[in-house]
């Protein structure tokens, strides 16, 4: 462990420079995570950030010293570039009209999410497109806990914000300095409170996971540690209204350890248009659930991503929500889209407590309504229902029918379907069994026992315990 800490010291610099990478460390297993802490501290070299639970270190670290000596340490499992994430949302230049063209592939920086926006209905157009009121007087969520993982979320009071974490400062408040969280929040879990807006599930426990800056843009290393923090406190769905265009190992771990332990995630597909072959990650790994966007028209918006992995469509432009300055204002983007899938999610959680997260993606894909003139590539299985997919959540509850069967789907998106279904249900990233049923065994509890009052924002770092 020595010889691994002078390679370090040798390599690592404790501030950003022209000559120096952002990479985070990977160590094999707790042991040599700890004992390698250990001998940074003893050093004097503290990391830029650490996270026990990935057991992962990131450093700003020399590129022009080799590297692989240290990649070769036994301590070691690998060690990747701590790549650059944005978040989904985009702004058409002034003057300039959508197209499916370069015009649509419009990045969020220095957005500004926070222009007032007067509101002429409680409930938006997208809460009304999938159907969200007609279950509300079954349920609106209650009990269910919903992180959104993103530039954070500001008090609000058309928002109950139960806790959170702030992953870029630790032990800062999860305030949004963006207005994108906030908004994305705002169409999760809005409640109405004086003739203001709704959200799809106006009852869910909501929780800020500050892992994006005040451009909307952030680390890998960022969202790790966010999951992570889901993970250890138990979220039941994680909305993750971002993505990147390449690969990540250990984002890839972690997302597929939060699907084991039975989280829902709930991923925005990326804005890159009808040009686009691929799908942002983590929309394209096989334990998300990937969302596209549509428009008024049930027509899939122009900036849409296509390509393989696309699960459901629900609706994302112009789309009125929360925003950070005690407001509502308009946004759009697959950003905006995949909370009306998140608070979806919520609902049928709250129907049915037993419900894992194949089952929920199943559902979602079984009871969405096929969209005319679109493949798979563009829609996935349709526009979400959340009438539907809540009935279908409660019948399942009181019959043995298997969820995860493809038998009710029909017609083209039947083969995509089984496409979808096939590389879903691979040993990789099938959920553990035991892990998940504790996770739905623990929302029936809830369920049961009911809630009491949400905490208040004010409690950064810490998650109002279950009642039982």
């Amino acid at each position: 462990m020595r010889t691994l800490t002078r390679m370090l010291q040798a390599a690592v610099h404790g501030q950003p420079t022209r000559k120096t990478d952002r990479k985070m460390i990977i160590l094999k297993d707790r042991k040599s995570y700890a004992a390698c802490i250990q001998q940074l501290k003893k050093q004097g070299i503290v990391p830029l950030k650490q996270v026990k639970s990935a057991r992962m270190l990131c450093c700003h670290l020399d590129r022009h010293k080799d590297l692989q000596q240290i990649m070769n340490h036994p301590s070691i499992r690998r060690i990747e570039t701590d790549a650059r994430v944005r978040a989904h949302a985009i702004k058409p230049a002034k003057g300039t009209k959508r197209s499916s063209s370069t015009s649509s592939r419009l990045r969020l920086k220095k957005r500004n999410h926070s222009t007032p926006y007067a509101i002429t209905s409680q409930i938006p157009w997208g809460i009304k497109r999938i159907h969200a009121p007609r279950v509300w007087p079954k349920t609106k969520g209650k009990g269910i806990k919903v992180a959104i993982v993103d530039t954070g979320i500001s008090t609000h009071p058309d928002l109950n914000i139960a806790g959170g974490i702030n992953t870029i400062r630790r032990g800062m408040p999860h305030q949004d300095d963006n207005g994108h969280g906030t908004h994305v929040a705002g169409t999760v879990a809005a409640t109405g409170t004086g003739n203001m807006l709704y959200g799809a599930a106006p009852e869910v426990d909501l929780y800020a996971v500050k892992a994006l800056d005040e451009n909307g843009d952030g680390y890998v290393s960022d969202i790790v540690e966010g999951i992570e923090w889901c993970i250890k406190n138990k979220m039941d769905v994680i909305n993750l209204s971002l993505g990147l265009n390449g690969p990540s190992d250990l984002l890839r771990s972690t997302v597929r350890r939060a699907y084991r332990k039975g989280i829902v995630l709930v991923a925005s597909a990326g804005n890159e248009g009808s040009d686009a072959d691929m799908i942002d990650v983590p929309a394209s790994y096989p334990e998300t659930i990937a969302v596209t966007a549509t428009d008024k028209n049930n027509q899939i918006a122009v900036f849409s991503s296509r390509g393989k992995g696309i699960d459901v469509a629900a609706p994302g432009e112009d789309i009125v929500s929360t925003n950070n300055k005690n407001s509502f204002s308009k946004d759009s983007g697959t950003s905006m889209a995949a909370p009306h899938v998140s608070g979806t999610v919520a609902l049928m959680l709250a129907s049915n407590p037993e419900l894992t997260p194949q089952d929920v993606k199943s559902v979602l894909i079984d009871t969405a309504s096929e969209l005319k003139g679109y493949s798979d590539r563009s829609q996935g299985a349709g526009l979400v229902r959340a009438d539907k997919a809540t009935a279908c959540a409660m019948d399942s509850l009181k019959s043995s029918f298997p969820l995860t069967g493809i038998s009710a789907v029909s017609g083209p998106i039947k083969k995509a379907l089984a496409r979808r279904t096939a590389t879903s249900r691979s040993p990789a990233c099938r959920p553990n069994k035991s892990e998940a049923q504790a996770a739905a065994a623990s929302r029936q509890r809830t369920k049961k026992a009911g809630r009491g009052t949400a905490q208040s924002s004010k409690l950064y770092n810490v998650v109002k315990p279950r009642r039982s």
